[in-house]
């Protein structure tokens, strides 16, 4: 009789500091961009790059309107924007770089090679179909002085001629992999014109610097899976392995949105299924973000419409399997006329000081306009 009230009162501690580690005290939040007036979203959309306690962070600007999905102005430009933090992620400055994203440049081809692994390297790719991008046949910036001044826009190859993609429109936005001097894997994705959701994910690889590209994978979730399969987030684990994050979404049911793990043991050219990560409710869900922390871990971090949260999640097996989700942060505030919980669009990276940053758009009461905000926390 003792001994099951002793292993009854162990399990309700155990459970308390579990509970406890769902929702940290500890995690500090910050504003990385806002304005008034001004609607600041989907920072996966654009990407993140970071060099020890120096992040740089992309965004789309446009004008805020109230209305009952996104918040933006009908006509309003879409800026494509950046942020850069010096101290790990706690203080941030907005910049508008000439010749980035979106200022109409003419796209030409690449006739030198990139050094991938020169300092300050940073790689923007854009595309079609979401806000601030549009170039069916795909496009690349790059950078050498971490991201104050910008190259480009250069075609992505003879990428959209492929075979593969025939019929096609590609809808990547910024994943790749650096795997050499000059040789670098982009994981991109491409959907058939006017279908809104069939979007599948393919690998590509240069050996050149960029001048030429080379299909690696035709599919990383196969193409007899009937569900849109977009947004990937791609993390090394070994000299061979790779794991990738995946926007998931039944077509038809806008309510069915998740975030799927599939695993590569070849450095990209074949994949299979790990694991389910979680659930990022209604309103076509929200896109993960996937990072391997300094202790071998993974965290992967996305945001969830239906319960209006930035959440988490850890694994300790290279995502075989996941850890409870913590929540990061809370208390989203939604204006009466809007239905959707618009949120999210989650970039992480960890900074020199172990901290993860988690960076994504919210809207409080204090700032109910949507704007870009960060979440800092040790692991």
């Amino acid at each position: 009789m003792f001994r099951s009230i002793i292993k009854i009162l162990i399990s309700i501690l155990l459970l308390t500091v579990t509970n406890c580690a769902q929702q940290s005290n500890d995690i500090k939040h910050t504003i990385v961009a806002i304005e008034k007036g001004k609607f600041h979203g989907w920072p996966a959309n654009n990407g993140i790059w970071s060099w020890g306690n120096e992040i740089l962070v992309g965004f789309t600007q446009t004008d805020y309107e109230e209305t009952e999905s996104h918040n933006i102005k009908n006509d309003s430009p879409l800026l494509s924007k950046l942020a850069r933090s010096l101290d790990g992620g706690k203080t941030w400055r907005v910049f508008d770089p000439e010749n980035y994203v979106g200022d109409n440049g003419k796209k030409t081809r690449l006739t030198e090679p990139i050094n991938f692994l020169k300092e300050g390297f940073a790689l923007r790719i854009s595309s079609d179909t979401y806000h601030g991008n549009k170039d069916p046949e795909g496009q690349f910036f790059y950078s050498y002085d971490k991201g104050n001044s910008w190259n480009g826009p250069f075609y992505l190859g003879e990428v959209s001629k492929f075979s593969r993609f025939n019929g096609y429109v590609l809808t990547p936005r910024t994943d790749y992999l650096v795997l050499g001097e000059k040789e670098c894997l982009i994981f991109i994705s491409s959907r058939i014109p006017e279908t809104g959701m069939s979007d599948k994910i393919s690998v590509i690889q240069t050996a050149d610097g960029g001048l030429t590209f080379q299909l690696v994978a035709d599919y990383v979730v196969p193409a007899s899976d009937p569900h849109r399969a977009a947004m990937p987030n791609t993390v090394r684990i070994s000299d061979n392995e790779l794991v990738m994050s995946v926007r998931r979404r039944v077509i038809a049911d806008n309510t069915k949105n998740w975030i799927d793990l599939y695993y590569s043991n070849d450095l990209g050219k074949t994949w299979e299924f790990r694991s389910k990560i979680g659930d990022t409710g209604a309103y076509n869900g929200n896109p993960p973000s996937l990072v391997k922390l300094n202790d071998g871990r993974l965290c992967a971090v996305y945001g969830d419409r239906n319960s209006s949260r930035i959440v988490g999640r850890y694994s300790s097996d290279d995502g075989k399997t996941w850890t409870e989700e913590f929540v990061i942060r809370d208390n989203f505030y939604t204006r009466e006329r809007q239905d959707m919980k618009d949120l999210g669009y989650c970039r992480v990276v960890q900074n020199r000081d172990g901290e993860v940053v988690a960076i994504y758009y919210w809207a409080t009461e204090e700032n109910p306009e949507q704007h870009i905000a960060a979440s800092i926390w040790k692991p």
